[in-house]
């Protein structure tokens, strides 16, 4: 069970949603949800019958136009029929003496009274030799045999349509002009009705299968709704992953992605709560004493007592920053999950080393310890974090001067080759023994009879930021100094380095 001060209230309001009735069918829901939420639904629906409407829109053109070629084929075919039955009755005529058509071929050409065939018959010079002299010719046309040509024209307000053929020669061997015409009224009726019966199935089928594609198209959305009910009706502290079981293929990512979330969220609420209950515990014995110390100073009268008493007072809240300080350290270091906590710089660890311990040679001969730093060749870069770096390095040369002895000493080294680099730190310290080397990496662990004053937190840290760096830490052998065995030499390796620049070599 998480703590429930880590328990985000938006979290909470979002948990007790799920309480609520459930909702209406996916279907009927989806379109009463506000906009934002069926954005995509509004941009499949769009992308889906946008295209579908257009291309309808261009069947349509191209329908009309199919529908009139249709229309006007069969009745080009009869005005050619009907041109080359005039040049067959005028060719077995003489154009000067006048043109006289048999009864047969008048039979023909008046056909329907109503989609009467009219006709005309003109010479070289363009005049009329018979037939309907009303007839509108081209504006221009040039002498062209046997080509037959169509095209619309206005006779008394009526659209009519208008063959015409160069080529024929009478018995004189004079060439014609023969004319034909006839309404287009008939035309665009056979036109109408042949559009009527190939919309009509469009405009019966379009919108059915617009239907289909929609209720479709939100049937297969209605696992996103199953998903969010089911997310929303889980607890608030409830990290466990989403089982994809029963999600289609597509939405499979998204929830290993939304577990991955989780997952994280799960680790950043484990930091918390484990740093809550680590600052609550180590806090708990230097405020008490504190506390005490203040008390006792209050009751004394004796200025020596009350000095002393505020010594330890000033000593205590010392130890208590220093826990606080190495508490968020460890909490930071701990906070790998969260993005551009660690900046990534190019860090120098030679000139890392040297500036760290020369902050420590203050307190080490205080304590008549031979601080020493054996610099690397050459600067020595990597990608990380130089602050984070800097905190490493401190609790490693702290430990190293908190547990030498008085005239004991503690070496500083830095150093790598082209695949790797390291910082390591060897004192003449107690050392510690191997069956202690695993746990003194664990939270608030002290080897047994040590006198000195600690958290356990220093390498507990180191071994987050290490580890956070893509490195390893390890104990090595230690050698001699000043005549004195070393008693404990810890080495952090970093991967990964980067080439130093030429010029700094």
């Amino acid at each position: 069970m998480s703590d429930p001060m880590l328990i985000d209230p938006q979290v909470l309001k979002d948990t007790s949603a799920g309480t609520e009735p459930a909702e209406k069918p996916f279907f009927f829901g989806l379109f009463k949800r506000k906009k934002n939420n069926r954005a995509l639904l509004n941009k499949i629906m769009i992308w889906m019958f946008g295209p579908l409407f257009l291309l309808w829109t261009v069947g349509l053109v191209i329908t009309y136009f199919i529908a009139q070629n249709i229309a006007n084929a069969p009745y080009d075919r009869a005005l050619a029929d009907h041109l080359r039955m005039l040049k067959h009755e005028v060719e077995q005529q003489k154009i000067a003496e006048g043109i006289q058509l048999s009864t047969s071929a008048i039979t023909i050409l008046q056909g329907d009274p109503a989609n009467m065939i009219h006709w005309e018959i003109r010479d070289a010079n363009g005049n009329s030799l018979g037939g309907n002299a009303s007839i509108p010719l081209p504006d221009n046309w040039t002498y062209e045999e046997d080509k037959l040509r169509l095209r619309n024209e206005t006779a008394d307000n009526h659209s009519i349509r208008v063959a015409y053929i160069w080529g024929g020669k009478d018995l004189n061997g004079l060439p014609f002009l023969m004319v034909v015409s006839q309404s287009n009224q008939m035309r665009a009726t056979l036109q109408q009705e042949i559009l009527t019966g190939m919309l009509t199935p469009q405009l019966i089928v379009l919108p059915l299968a617009a239907l289909l594609a929609g209720l479709g198209l939100t049937q297969g959305l209605e696992p996103l709704s199953l998903l969010q009910e089911r997310i929303r009706a889980r607890r608030a502290n409830d990290m466990s992953p989403i089982s994809a079981e029963l999600a289609p293929a597509e939405i499979v990512p998204l929830v290993a992605a939304m577990n991955s979330l989780l997952l994280r969220l799960a680790a950043t609420n484990e930091t918390q709560r484990r740093f809550v209950a680590n600052a609550a515990h180590q806090l708990k014995t230097p405020l008490a004493g504190m506390r005490t110390q203040a008390e006792l100073a209050l009751r004394e009268r004796s200025p020596d007592k009350l000095n002393a008493s505020l010594e330890q007072l000033v000593l205590g809240s010392e130890r208590a920053t220093r826990l606080v300080n190495q508490l968020l350290t460890l909490a930071k270091a701990e906070s790998t999950e969260v993005p551009n906590l660690f900046p990534a710089a190019d860090v120098d660890l030679n000139a890392l080393a040297e500036q760290q311990s020369l902050q420590w040679v203050d307190i080490a001969l205080q304590k008549n310890i031979d601080l020493g730093f054996e610099a690397a060749a050459g600067p020595i870069h990597i990608s990380g974090d130089r602050m984070m770096l800097a905190e490493l390095l401190n609790n490693l040369i702290e430990n190293a001067v908190l547990y030498s002895a008085s005239s004991g000493w503690v070496t500083v080294r830095a150093g790598g080759d082209p695949l790797s680099a390291y910082l390591e730190v060897e004192d003449s310290g107690p050392g510690i023994s191997a069956e202690d080397r695993d746990r003194v990496f664990d939270r608030f662990f002290r080897v047994l009879g040590s006198q000195e004053d600690g958290s356990g937190l220093g390498l507990s840290i180191v071994k987050e930021i290490a580890e956070h760096h893509h490195g390893s830490v390890a104990f090595m052998p230690t050698g001699h100094r000043n005549g004195i065995r070393g008693g404990t030499c810890i080495r952090v390796t970093f991967n990964r380095i980067k080439p130093a620049p030429a010029a700094a070599i």
